[in-house]
């Protein structure tokens, strides 16, 4: 189970990474692409944390997820192009992988 939490974790940081990445080529204004690539590493660096057993890695699994998810919000809100099920469910993901810290 904690490689399937690592594997998940790990691909939804580099797919927000990457679209941060993306989006710092093409926007004006690159404070919420920052946001977005620091909260992909964020969550790199959760994954690293749980292998190393250190306490308390769900709270940079939080950071991380929420980085990510303001990131996109703000985006949504300032290109007038917002999705509410986007949202919602970049939200679920971040809230499943929080609780998998947690239980794990």
């Amino acid at each position: 189970m904690k490689y399937v939490l690592y594997s998940i974790t790990a691909l939804y940081a580099l797919l927000s990474a990457f679209a941060a990445i993306v989006q710092m080529k093409t926007a004006k204004q690159k404070s919420t692409s920052l946001m977005m690539l620091g909260g992909g590493l964020i969550l790199i660096i959760t994954v690293i944390l749980h292998i190393l057993n250190l306490p308390y890695n769900w709270i940079a699994a939080a950071v991380g997820g929420l980085l990510i998810c303001a990131a996109a919000f703000i985006n949504g809100k300032k290109s007038g192009n917002f999705h509410i099920t986007h949202h919602i469910i970049r939200f679920i993901i971040t809230l499943l992988l929080i609780i998998g810290y947690i239980m794990l």
